[in-house]
């Protein structure tokens, strides 16, 4: 009867709270993500530079370009009205911008509509990839739905292509579509910074998929080379990446090692540098977790979505688009291993959540809080475990609220580039002028800093835990990892 009981509320819960939720995303207006798309201009305006055979990377074409798409009423357009020399940097490889530069031959009025679908599209595909994985739709819906479709549609990012390719490849990883999945791995590079991680563990353990990512890679390169010549591909990776990354050192938006230790007063060599060391050696330790933790769940997408998630934890340059690369991970872990499932699941919702956009937008707290019960309540997590879980999160969503967001926001400069410097000489000192001293623009970001640690913690555990006394032999759990090509 007391179970009767409790399903009931928990379902007459569940409705109200996701009524609530729908409501408040009908009154979102012009906060709506598809009407922002911010950094959408920036990629079009980047590809539209490499098709009149311009460099994507320098001040000049780039701030022209920016300066007339981005119109309308919104805070971004009304920036640059006001701002004669703002420009925003599109820090892609080169081959990145030849979708772009195809899409600049059309207005961009009719490129924002084109963005929006490939964005839902991918999220899409991605779920329905998860669900191959044994992932159930709701639950990955429910990580999703704000971490990724909502966040990358605020910035017109093209981060889910490069997380469809992630889990695409964990897919064929399972089912033993090696050269297929070394294809795929190399297409995860759309963002390097996950990319290189999994390219790696790729190479490492998985033989037949080699030959495919060698020949996917050298594609790249030569796409890169056509798009912006060999000086182009020289400069982005030796000037562009390292002026970027001394370019937001403390940016409020940041997440990276590199803008925690010059937050804390380090300076910026020292911060560069300790966040440069961060990536590698968690490279080193994604390589070392993947295969023990892909034999310890007999799960083989492992070996890629475990290095994807220590990508996205220190580094020099690292925003909230990215950290949806951590959940394919975490979902596999919440859904195969019961032992950690309760501090899977407070990761995941802690991730599930943008915390910067619901601290500036109030009418996410409730969609918000949706997700997290969704995340929950699909994972059974315990009763009291649940309920503390979520009651935590919603006081910390509810006394953000109480303190709204707030940043300078930067005077026109006078100051003239020259037209061939890198876009980043300019971003520079935009980002200066938009740091804080405000303790919550770095308290904003303790809960994802928290569930990524959790996240690697969980791998950790999984790596280094004593195999049970049913553990299968040597010989079956390399089969079992190493499928016949399908």
């Amino acid at each position: 009867m007391m179970l009767r009981i409790r399903r009931i509320a928990v379902v007459v819960f569940a409705v109200l709270l996701a009524g609530a939720a729908a409501r408040e995303l009908t009154r979102l207006g012009d906060a709506a993500p598809w009407r922002a798309m911010d950094e959408l201009p920036d990629f079009y305006c980047a590809g539209a530079a490499v098709a009149g055979g311009a460099s994507p990377y320098t001040y000049e074409p780039l701030r022209s370009c920016e300066h007339r798409v981005n119109s309308g009423s919104g805070f971004r357009a009304r920036f640059f009205a006001g701002h004669p020399s703002f420009a925003v940097p599109a820090p892609q490889p080169p081959y990145d911008f030849l979708a772009f530069a195809l899409l600049s031959r059309m207005p961009f009025s009719a490129v924002r509509p084109i963005a929006v679908a490939a964005i839902l599209a991918a999220v899409a595909l991605t779920v329905a990839a998860l669900g191959g994985l044994g992932i159930s739709l709701a639950l990955s819906s429910a990580a999703l739905a704000l971490s990724t479709a909502y966040v990358e549609l605020n910035t017109g990012q093209v981060v889910p292509l490069s997380l469809l390719a992630l889990t695409l490849c964990g897919l064929a990883l399972a089912r033993g579509r090696d050269a297929l999945a070394g294809v795929l791995a190399v297409i995860v590079a759309i963002e390097p910074t996950a990319g290189i991680p999994v390219v790696a563990a790729t190479l490492l353990y998985v033989p037949r998929a080699r030959v495919a990512a060698g020949a996917t890679a050298l594609a790249l390169l030569l796409i890169s080379i056509l798009l912006v010549g060999p000086a182009g591909v020289e400069r982005y990776l030796g000037s562009v990446l390292p002026a970027h990354a001394a370019s937001e050192l403390r940016f409020p938006f940041q997440y990276s090692l590199t803008y925690v230790l010059a937050h804390f007063g380090a300076s910026a060599p020292v911060a560069i540098a300790a966040g440069g060391i961060s990536y590698v050696v968690l490279l080193a330790i994604g390589l070392t977790f993947a295969p023990r933790s892909a034999a310890a769940l007999a799960r083989r997408e492992l070996l890629v979505f475990v290095p994807a998630l220590c990508a996205v934890i220190g580094g020099e340059f690292l925003h909230q688009e990215e950290l949806c690369f951590a959940i394919p991970a975490l979902l596999v872990f919440a859904a195969n291993a019961q032992r950690f499932r309760t501090l899977a699941a407070f990761a995941l919702c802690l991730l599930a959540i943008p915390w910067i956009l619901v601290w500036s937008t109030a009418q996410l707290i409730l969609p918000s809080l949706f997700v997290c019960f969704l995340i929950l309540n699909r994972l059974r997590v315990e009763v009291w475990a649940g309920i503390g879980i979520f009651c935590c999160i919603a006081a910390a969503l509810y006394a953000l609220e109480l303190h709204p967001a707030r940043l300078p926001v930067p005077a026109a400069s006078s100051r003239v580039y020259a037209p061939d410097a890198l876009v980043q000489s300019e971003w520079r000192d935009y980002a200066a002028a938009r740091a804080t001293g405000d303790p919550l623009w770095f308290a904003i970001k303790l809960p994802a800093w928290i569930a990524l640690l959790a996240a690697l913690a969980t791998a950790a555990r999984m790596s280094f835990r004593p195999p049970p006394a049913s553990a299968p032999s040597p010989e079956s759990l390399h089969a079992r990892l190493h499928p016949p090509q399908a």
